[in-house]
C-alpha cells in the first residue's frame, strides 16, 4: 500500500481513462488522486470531501463550510474558465488558491459556437428531421441568411470570442463586439468593430456571448435586452446558462421576438425534459459539450494534476484566480 503525503479529490467525472494523466501527474508528488462522481449537495461535498489538501472540480459548488471540511486544503481547482460555483472570498480568507484552466480549449468551444451558428442558419436540424420524416423539400424555411456580409456580434472578445472571430472572418461576415474590459487595439486587431451593447443587439443577424457569470452578466439576456434584438436574429450561448434568463429567451422565441437560438449551457443542467426549449424546432441544443475534444480532455487532464501538484508544493500555478491570497499562501515563482 503506497504512502501518501497529499490527498487530492477529484470531483466529476468524464470517463475513468481520462483521469489517468491526471493520476500519473499528481503521483508525482506522492499525492493520491481520489474520484467521486459530481457531488449535487453541500452535505455532500463535506462528506465526500473533507480533509483533503486539494480538490479538482468540474461543476460542484464549494461552499465556505466545505472548505473549511478541510483545514490542511491548499488549492481548489475549477476545470474551466468559470469559477462560480466557487466561494472564491472564502478561499482567500481560508488562504485557499482557487484555479481555473481558461486555454485548453479555446478553438473547441470557438467552434461549437461556429456550429451552432450554422446548424441554426442552415437549419440542419429541421432538414434532417424533415428528411427522417419522408419529406423531401429544397426550401429552407426561412428566415434564411446568407451568413457572407452578414453580422455577428460577440459579446465577450476574450481568448474564446477573439478566436471565434477569426473563424467568421472566413465566412465573410462583418463583426461586431462589446467588451467594456478590452483595449480598442484588440477590437482592431481582431477585425470588429467595438460598439455598445445595445448597438450590437440592435445591429447583429447572430449574438454570440463568451462572458464569464458575474453579478454584471447574470441574466445579461433578459426580457427587455432579447426585445432589442432582429426579429431575424440568433441567440448563441456557449458561455454559462445563467448568462441568459431562461424564461425571457422561451417567451422571446415563442413571441417571435427572434427567430431562434443555438444553445451548449443552461440555468439548470440537465435541462428538464419539460422544459419548452426542448420540443421548439426553433432551438439547437447540445449538452454543456462545447469545450470537448479528445485532444483537450487529454491535455486538461494533465494540467490539472500539474496545477494542483504546483501549489501543493509552494509553487504558483499558471492561472491564480484570486491573488489576494498570496498574502497567507506563499508560494514562489
Amino acid at each position: 500500500m503506497t504512502d501518501y503525503k497529499y490527498k487530492v479529490v477529484h470531483v466529476g467525472v468524464h470517463t475513468e481513462e481520462s483521469l489517468e494523466p491526471e493520476r500519473l501527474e499528481l503521483e508525482k508528488i506522492s499525492a493520491q488522486q481520489i474520484v467521486k462522481p459530481i457531488l449535487y449537495t453541500e452535505n455532500d461535498m463535506i462528506e465526500h470531501t473533507q480533509g483533503v489538501d486539494g480538490m479538482i472540480i468540474m461543476e460542484s459548488d464549494v461552499s465556505r463550510k466545505t472548505m473549511e471540511a478541510s483545514p490542511d486544503c491548499k488549492v481548489v481547482l475549477r476545470t474551466g474558465v468559470g469559477v462560480d460555483t466557487i466561494d472564491i472570498q472564502a478561499a482567500t480568507d481560508l488562504g485557499i488558491a482557487v484555479v481555473n484552466v481558461p486555454d485548453v480549449w479555446i478553438r473547441e468551444v470557438a467552434n461549437h459556437a461556429l456550429g451552432l451558428l450554422l446548424a441554426c442558419n442552415r437549419k440542419i436540424l429541421v432538414l434532417d428531421r424533415s428528411i427522417r420524416a419522408g419529406e423531401w423539400s429544397r426550401v429552407i424555411p426561412p428566415p434564411v441568411g446568407s451568413l457572407h456580409g452578414e453580422t455577428l456580434g460577440i459579446v465577450g472578445l476574450g481568448q474564446i470570442g477573439r478566436s471565434l472571430a477569426q473563424r467568421a472572418l472566413a465566412f465573410e461576415m462583418n463583426l461586431v463586439a462589446y467588451d467594456p474590459y478590452i483595449e480598442d487595439s484588440v477590437f482592431d486587431q481582431y477585425g470588429a468593430t467595438s460598439v455598445s451593447f445595445e448597438e450590437l443587439l440592435q445591429t447583429s443577424d447572430y449574438v454570440s456571448t463568451h462572458t464569464p457569470l458575474t453579478d454584471e452578466t447574470r441574466h445579461m439576456f433578459n426580457k427587455s435586452t432579447l426585445k432589442e434584438m432582429k426579429r431575424t436574429a440568433y441567440l448563441i450561448n456557449t458561455a454559462r446558462g445563467p448568462v441568459v434568463d431562461t424564461d425571457a429567451l422561451i417567451t422571446a422565441i415563442h413571441e417571435e421576438w427572434i427567430a431562434g437560438a443555438g444553445l451548449d449551457v443552461f440555468e439548470q443542467e440537465p435541462l428538464p425534459d419539460d422544459n419548452p426549449l426542448v420540443k421548439s424546432d426553433k432551438v439547437v441544443l447540445t449538452s454543456h459539450s462545447a469545450y470537448y475534444s479528445d485532444p483537450a480532455l487529454h491535455a486538461l487532464a494533465i494540467r490539472n494534476g500539474q496545477e494542483v501538484a504546483r501549489v501543493l508544493t509552494g509553487r504558483k500555478p499558471l492561472n491564480l484566480v484570486n491573488p489576494e491570497v498570496l498574502g497567507k499562501l506563499r508560494l514562489s515563482d
